[in-house]
């Protein structure tokens, strides 16, 4: 036919003019699992790299906007219970100490009534910080939300009900007490004796004061409790009751201060083995944790979005995954020229002579593959004519005429005497800009009163397929006699293209390409979908039209 050697391949992939039904990729296993990671996480890097600045941003902010929080926490070991003889001569009975007593007494300090000692000594209720907190911009929203379908409902259920929701009232200081509780915690180190009092605040002083008051209280309420029973029995010494009596009394100023006691306890049946000290710095936010913590959510994140996007991405990449999903043979790969869609915005002239731009020529390498891969094509069914071919797509923007102009001009340049039947009219606009011919709708419609006069576009012959005037276009059928009878002339003269219309569009492009020999589907990468190409091919196939393959237009990979 047409063509020279090919040019220089760029990629591995370039040509595959016939699939090889028998050769079988393994698509399955983890090796290919982490291929399909890595390309959908290339694929979308731009997008990638935006979502994990996002989450770097939102966990900054956060860290930034979070107010920091100190922890101090003062440890208690449990002992034995002291047994006291009642008189001077009586042995007092072995001590001991298990597992469950331990649970036991941890349950002691959880529980409210210590707490509320802890909460009246230090006086907290009035602390700013347990008292209401104005609410975040999530609490807002869920707050009026809740209120609007409060609304609602009263105003479905009547004002009685309203009226005595209005009633209850929040105690503030049950709910200063609520808060303090959710900020004290009590647990046991281990399988050991050891107990543990801390409390979280953002005042850097108020939780080592609570805590060693928590830690007294519990001693307060042992020995106390030693106290009362020795007042209620006389077999006591007075000795003995002003012992108790001292130590309820230190445990006691201890509490009201927020330290520990300053004189031993030796009847609470436990000992303080580390006091809470003021903390050197807030235990939350950690920011370094949480910035780690959001990149590494944001990177698997984002892979995660990508991985799945591209598993229900139906739009042509890649010129392996052709043959599978539609059973066509990827021709070529053109790839986009220099700037971004500039294809999609130059004018018709300047399109259909970029193929013999100086610096075109990873494009120009392109369309020499397209050229070869149709030569190969037609190989079989080689004779003395050049075969008719058709390039189209299923929607307009593919490209389709870009590509006919410039496998044209490629011709042109070989020596080749080329006619183009162009779908795009302002394609039939010579360099100077003079208005255009009869159209191939105009000689279908004139019948023999109207000649087919081609126009010359850089030594191109050219013949819009549309004509000028609206009301013909409603009504041609580009199957009539004399369209194949002008195609035929050209075909005497040499090489004919043909420019399809928009496939999805109208029937048209179906009857223009029962003039071809072969056609020849442009799909724009990341655009066309497979879809699309097998609609297109189906409706060609019905129509008995030997489609070759597909070629990728704007490839980018």
């Amino acid at each position: 036919m047409m063509l020279g050697k090919p040019g220089a391949s760029r990629a591995s992939f370039r040509i595959l003019p016939q699939p090889e039904p028998l050769t079988s990729q393994s698509n399955d296993g983890p090796v290919a699992l982490l291929r399909r990671i890595g390309a959908a996480g290339l694929r979308h890097k731009g997008k990638l790299a935006i979502w994990v600045a996002l989450c770097l941003a939102a966990a900054a902010a956060y860290v930034r906007t979070t107010p920091p929080t100190y922890t101090a926490a003062a440890t208690v070991l449990l002992e034995p219970r002291r047994q006291v003889p009642s008189v001077a001569r009586e042995v007092a009975a072995p001590s001991s100490l298990d597992l469950n007593a331990a649970d036991s007494e941890l349950q002691v300090i959880r529980s409210e009534r210590l707490l509320s000692t802890v909460f009246d000594a230090l006086a907290l209720s009035d602390h700013p910080e347990l008292g209401p907190q104005p609410p975040g911009l999530l609490q807002m929203l869920t707050s009026r939300a809740r209120d609007f379908l409060r609304s609602v409902w009263t105003t479905a259920t009547g004002a009685a009900r309203a009226g005595a929701e209005a009633s209850l009232r929040v105690d503030p200081r049950r709910n200063a007490f609520e808060n303090f509780a959710r900020r004290f915690s009590a647990r046991r180190i281990g399988q050991s004796y050891v107990l543990e009092i801390a409390y979280s605040s953002t005042d850097p002083e108020l939780p080592a004061r609570i805590a060693n008051a928590a830690a007294s209280a519990y001693l307060l309420q042992s020995v106390a409790f030693k106290a009362d029973a020795a007042r209620s029995g006389a077999e006591f010494l007075q000795g003995r009751l002003d012992a108790l009596a001292a130590q309820v009394q230190a445990a006691n100023a201890a509490v009201r201060s927020g330290a520990l006691p300053a004189q031993p306890i030796p009847d609470a049946d436990a000992r303080i083995i580390g006091a809470a000290q003021a903390p050197l710095g807030p235990s939350a936010p950690r920011g370094s944790l949480i910035l780690a913590f959001a990149g590494v959510f944001g990177l698997l994140g984002g892979v995660f979005v990508a991985v799945l996007a591209s598993v229900f991405d139906r739009r042509v990449r890649h010129p392996q995954d052709l043959p599978r999903e539609t059973g066509l043979a990827c021709l070529a790969v053109i790839p986009e020229i220099t700037g971004r869609r500039r294809q999609g915005r130059a004018s018709a002239f300047d399109s259909a002579m970029l193929v013999a731009r100086e610096h075109a020529g990873f494009f120009a390498a392109g369309i020499r593959d397209l050229a070869t891969a149709i030569e190969i094509a037609w190989a079989t069914r080689r004779s003395e004519d050049s075969p008719v071919v058709a390039i189209g797509s299923w929607r307009a923007g593919a490209g389709a005429t870009l590509l006919t102009m410039n496998l044209a001009q490629l011709l042109h340049h070989r020596g080749r005497r080329v006619s183009v039947f162009s779908a795009d009219a302002s394609s039939a606009r010579g360099e100077d800009g003079g208005p255009a011919g009869p159209s191939l709708t105009d000689v279908i419609a004139s019948g023999s009163t109207v000649q087919a006069v081609f126009a010359n576009i850089d030594g191109v012959r050219l013949l819009p397929i549309r004509s000028a005037t609206p009301e013909l276009n409603r009504f041609v059928d580009f199957r009539d006699p004399r369209a194949g009878l002008v195609i035929a002339q050209a075909r005497q003269r040499g090489e004919v293209l043909i420019d399809l219309p928009p496939l999805g569009e109208s029937s048209d492009a179906v009857a223009l390409a029962t003039h071809a020999d072969i056609v020849v589907l442009v799909a724009a990468e990341g655009v066309t979908s497979y879809d699309e190409l097998n609609d297109a091919l189906g409706v060609l196939q019905r129509a008995g039209i030997t489609v070759i393959g597909t070629v990728i237009n704007r490839g980018r990979s």
